[in-house]
């Protein structure tokens, strides 16, 4: 074999296995937002609450991802100061089924209308449902001023 073909062969090694590791590198670059249930839009009132991603299991084709999240404190979300007594509307980005409403009270989750309570105070809620894609909750806070 001449110098000039040898030479020319391990630059085409060379080439494919720096083409494969690239390729093998980037696999692992995957943002793991793209496998993510879309947030809803919470109205407290007239104000939009800041929603946070909580527990999911959600799939995109032949992938899929769980992430487990604890409770939230309210050092943990953006609170926004409402009414006493203002309806909460949730509005998801496609109708769930098994969808629920849930208080953050003392780190349990307590069955609750969609409703500020009146007395003043901060309050932490979550919800969510199951999708044909997923199971997903999401939480959000807010501040009942004096």
């Amino acid at each position: 074999m001449s110098e000039l073909r040898r030479k020319g062969l391990w630059i085409v090694v060379v080439g494919l296995i720096l083409v494969g590791g690239a390729l093998f590198a980037t696999s692992f670059w995957k943002s793991e937002s793209s496998i993510k249930p879309p947030l809803p839009t919470v109205r407290v009132g007239s104000v939009t609450a800041e929603v946070k991603q909580s527990t999911f299991c959600w799939s995109n084709g032949g992938e899929a991802v769980c992430e487990d999240h604890g409770l939230p404190e309210a050092d943990d979300l953006q609170l926004v100061p409402v009414e006493p007594g203002a309806e909460i509307d949730v509005e998801f980005h496609a109708e769930p089924s098994n969808a629920s409403f849930h208080q953050i009270i003392d780190g349990e989750l307590v069955r609750s209308e969609p409703v500020v309570p009146d007395e003043p105070g901060v309050y932490l809620f979550e919800t969510g449902g199951e999708w044909p894609r997923g199971d997903s909750r999401y939480v959000f806070g807010v501040e009942v001023e004096e």
